[in-house]
Order: C-alpha cells, then structure tokens, then sequence
C-alpha cells in the first residue's frame, strides 16, 4: 500500500510542479519548460522509489526513511508549484503573488528556486533511503554472525 500511494503522490506532485498555473488559465513558457525538465525528473525517481519501497516491504525491512523523504518531498513539491512564476500578457504571476504585486512575485520567485532544490534533492534521497532499505539492516559486529 505504501509504495502504491508513494508513486501516485510522486507522480500528481510532479504534475503539479509543471501544471500548477494552469489550471489557473496561465499557460506560458515556463509551464513547458517544467514539463519537459522537473516533472519527468521528479515522476521517475517516485516510480523508482516506489518500486524499492514496494520490494523492501515485501521481504519485511523497514521503510521509514525513505517515507519521511518521500513526505518532504512531496511538501517542497507542493510549494514550488505555488510559488513558480508563470510568464502572462501583464507579466510574471505566481499564485502565491496577487496580480500586480511586484514584491509579491519577487518574493516568491525567491522561494520557488530553492524549494525546486530541495524537491529534487529529497526526491533522489528517497531513492536512495528506498534502496538501502531493500538491502536490509547491517549486521554489527558484536552480533555473533559465525559461532565459534
């Protein structure tokens, strides 16, 4: 159940990092250039992770961390697209900025880039937390692994 609600959430926030703006009637550019760039970016790497997730808990290993990256994730995903502008007839738009509001758009231009970091970065985190949780936890060595 987890890896299927984990590729569906990855799948419609990468949609919304691209499409967020249109459903407001503010087709432009930059929804393009989201299209073809970010959100195939952010949709394979949830499939992914979501097919390790879905391998991990099948065998029995724990998934939490890459659940709470998959969570992050999906929160700076959700504010990039509210806040990345939109090129229109009267100038740049976010939803997040009021029309005509230039600090507004400014300030949210300022937040749209590092949150499509951090969207980027957690979303290959939880790749990575997805695929060390498939290998299984690491056996120390006070375990006695080979009798004597």
């Amino acid at each position: 159940m987890s890896a299927t609600l984990l590729i569906a959430v990855g799948v419609l926030i990468a949609a919304w990092t691209a499409g967020s703006r249109l459903l407001f009637g503010w087709a432009g550019s930059i929804a393009l250039i989201l299209a073809v760039t970010i959100a195939p970016i952010g949709a394979v790497l949830h499939i992914v992770a979501g097919l390790y997730v879905h391998k991990a808990t099948r065998i029995g290993h724990s998934v939490r961390r890459a659940i709470v990256a998959a969570v992050l994730s999906a929160a700076s995903g959700l504010l990039f697209g509210a806040t990345v502008p939109e090129n229109t007839a009267e100038g740049l738009r976010s939803l997040m900025a009021p029309e005509g509001d230039g600090w507004a758009t400014e300030m949210s231009i300022a937040f749209c880039n590092p949150l499509a970091v951090i969207y980027v970065a957690t979303s290959i985190a939880t790749v990575i937390f997805a695929r060390l949780a498939v290998r299984g936890p690491r056996i120390s060595e006070e375990d006695d692994v080979y009798p004597a």
